[in-house]
């Protein structure tokens, strides 16, 4: 590996042909191999003949030289110095047997031939020069000195042209080394920078796989890369946790055995077979949500990305998986919120729409039954027009009734409200109701023992709770049992966020099952609009279960529903402990009609001309004096002319260009001790409770009995408390 990495250098011969460890290598074994020739040179020599002083220095030297030379070479690490060092040696150690063994006609005088050779080769053409000259330096040298130099018998040769040999001979192996090393310098160089470029690449690759590979570890999305073989070949720690299976267990395997669910197994085969053949590809590059699965054979919805690699050896692929969980459960929680806000939206607006039907309807009503009523008090009617009359009141109470069943979807009606035993309401409202129902149907109850009081007006809570017993009894046409379950609750977040208008706190929970027809997502949708409903025309008005939503809303609870087709509906209504006591107001009961006669001076101020007309011709009959205006205004300017008259003022709440309350508070100033009663088809949570509230004040709810007006005004009159009614 370390071949790959590391750059050669170029400024020995050979470093592009050899690595520089093979270069001192080759120099260490050529200087063992020269001292060891030396020695059995030395060895023979000495078997032979007498040895002299200069060859024994020689000897000693070269033997030095070449030991040196390995030495230097480990100490230094460099193959040059040590060829340098041979060179030397090699020169010393053939001059001095060729000096003494008749100079040029020397048979050593050959190895001046080698050295520039091997010189030039190891050394570069430098060094060949160098040693090329000093060889034949001493092969001029040794010939000037023939005469003089002992000359082995049999040797009288030539020595000029012996000497000129020589001469040209190193000449041509000097030029030769030069050649030829100069010739492998530029080849090595050309290796090495080749080499060196391949290094660069490998290093390059190497720490693009470095980095590819951090990220790859580090990245948020399950990685997963197959071959053509469609084996994983990376699994990145996020996939570990997202599957659940480490990447030892995972590389190796079939994708489809550890990502793919068993019903998309077919498809996958298919596409990645189809890819291979053809080169067509669905999938690739595109991003798409499907489904995996975990170790555990759980399947999850993902975002899959898959790209495919191409490299030289092959392709492979690459696939990068988000986890949509998480995602897809906060569109679901996203969708659901959207669709209660939309519910609320709509409830809301339906109720502003009946609220507002309904109070124009009870000014209706309030001429309708007040007429009658004053109709009834007469003696002088035959019983025909008198059963005419009574049919009217009849069908005009059945009219209030579903004003004020409007008004409670609304939240527009006023509750009377006390604490009360929702256990013991419940309990008392089945031993009622289990003697109407059929007998196929059966009731069970679970109740709680000690339960938190709630606040709520007793009437209406019977009849919000009876109004989902009644419901769940006609959604079982073939009997079955309504289970009722009771018990004190603690709502948190995570609860309340999945019911409208619930808040986090302390409840008494209502739960009402019935194992009926169940309702589907569009009957769901609208069980709580007036006027819905899916019973057969002239069954059911729609009005049962609207009523218990404005309810249970005013008691400041909320209710829910769970249905499913075939198998039944649960009804879960939350009514809020009792701790905090809201003021509520509504009308008492006329206990006795009156007998006395008035005598006071009374101001109507009233925009609807039936009703004025209806109060007026009432209060007058009873002896009082009547002033009326038809608004605020006239009803304020009336007032200030005769203040020294006015005993009391009867007056609407609502009316153009001056309300009934702002008219009060402006004739106060000058008249504090002023008496009124105030009538509106607006309950007081509409109102504001500062202006028509207070000593010597009275509120009645429109449509008001005939006889609840009389004693209200009388009883202010004579100096009651003024309680609003």
């Amino acid at each position: 590996m370390a071949g790959l990495t590391e750059k050669t250098d170029t400024t020995e011969a050979l470093a592009g042909i050899f690595q520089a460890a093979t270069q001192r290598r080759f120099v260490t074994i050529v200087a063992y191999c020269a001292a060891v020739s030396l020695c059995l040179g030395y060895a023979y020599s000495a078997t032979q003949v007498e040895l002299d002083f200069a060859r024994k220095i020689s000897f000693v030297f070269g033997l030095c030289g070449f030991l040196l030379a390995v030495g230097v070479i480990r100490t230094t690490k460099s193959a040059q110095w040590g060829a340098g060092i041979l060179v030397v040696v090699g020169m010393g150690i053939t001059l001095v047997p060729a000096y003494y063994e008749g100079g040029v006609r020397s048979p050593y005088a050959v190895w001046f031939l080698i050295v520039p050779l091997l010189g030039g080769l190891l050394l570069g053409a430098r060094i060949a020069f160098v040693s090329g000259a000093g060889g034949i330096a001493a092969m001029l040298m040794l010939g000037m000195l023939s005469d003089v130099l002992p000359t082995p018998e049999g040797k009288q040769d030539n020595v000029a042209m012996l000497t000129l040999n020589l001469v040209l001979a190193i000449g041509l192996c000097t030029a030769i080394a030069a050649i030829v090393s100069q010739l492998m310098r530029r080849s090595s160089m050309d290796l090495t920078a080749s080499r060196n470029a391949e290094i660069e690449k490998n290093i390059a690759l190497a720490l693009s796989n470095e980095r590819f590979e951090a990220s790859v570890d580090l990245s948020t999305h399950a990685i997963v890369m197959i071959d053509r073989m469609n084996k994983i070949t990376v699994f990145n720690p996020t996939a570990e946790s997202l599957y659940g299976l480490s990447a030892e267990e995972a590389v190796g395997r079939l994708m489809p055995d550890v990502l793919i669910p068993p019903s998309l197994y077919n498809d996958q085969e298919a596409g990645f077979k189809r890819f291979l053949e053809t080169g067509l590809a669905n999938i690739l590059g595109v991003t798409l949500e499907t489904f995996s699965v975990r170790s555990d054979g759980t399947e999850f919805p993902i975002e899959l990305t898959v790209h495919a690699i191409q490299s030289s050896q092959e392709t492979q692929f690459i696939a990068y998986i988000r986890d949509l969980t998480e995602r897809n459960k906060l569109r679901e929680d996203l969708a659901q919120t959207e669709k209660q806000i939309g519910l609320k939206r709509r409830l809301e607006a339906i109720g502003r729409l009946s609220g507002g039907v309904a109070h124009d309807f009870n000014n209706l009503l309030m001429a309708i039954n007040g007429y009658t009523e004053l109709l009834l008090l007469r003696t002088d009617l035959p019983e025909e027009a008198r059963a005419g009359l009574a049919e009217i009141a009849h069908a005009g109470d059945r009219a209030t009734s579903i004003t004020k069943q409007l008004l409670a979807f609304s939240r527009r009606d006023s509750l009377s409200t006390e604490n009360i035993n929702p256990t013991g309401m419940v309990v008392s409202l089945i031993d009622m109701i289990e003697k109407i129902l059929p007998d196929s149907v059966r009731i069970e109850l679970e109740a709680e023992e000690n339960p938190w009081f709630v606040r709520s007006e007793p009437a209406r809570l019977e009849q919000a709770i009876l109004n989902i017993i009644l419901n769940a009894a006609d959604a079982m046409p073939n009997g079955g049992k309504i289970l009722i379950s009771s018990r004190n609750i603690t709502v948190d977040q995570a609860l309340a966020a999945t019911i409208k208008d619930l808040e986090a706190g302390e409840y008494f929970h209502v739960e009402i099952s019935d194992e009926g027809t169940g309702m589907d997502a569009e009957t769901l949708e609208h069980i709580f609009d007036p006027f819905f409903t899916t019973k057969p025309v002239g069954e059911g008005t729609g009005l049962g279960l609207s009523t218990t939503y404005g309810i249970v809303q005013q008691s400041g609870g909320a209710i829910g529903v769970t249905s499913e087709m075939e198998v039944g509906s649960s009804f879960h209504v939350y009514l809020p402990r009792a701790i905090d006591v809201e003021k509520y107001y509504t009308e008492p009961v006329a206990s006795e009609k009156p007998t006395w006669e008035g005598s006071e001076t009374i101001l109507v101020v009233e925009d609807e001309l039936s009703v004025r007309s209806l109060v007026v011709r009432t209060l007058s009959n009873q002896g009082y004096s009547i002033i009326e205006a038809n608004d605020g205004l006239r009803g304020y300017e009336l007032a200030l002319r005769h203040s020294a008259e006015i005993d009391l003022v009867v007056t609407d709440v609502i009316m153009p260009r001056l309300g009934g309350a702002e008219m009060i508070r402006r004739l106060r100033l000058s008249m504090p001790h002023l008496k009124v009663v105030y009538v509106s088809g607006h309950s007081e949570d509409e109102l504001d409770a500062s202006d028509i509230e207070g000593e010597g004040t009275a509120f009645l709810y429109k449509p008001f009995n005939l006889e609840v007006l009389s004693s209200t005004v009388r009883d202010l009159l004579l100096g009651g408390s003024g309680d609003n009614v």
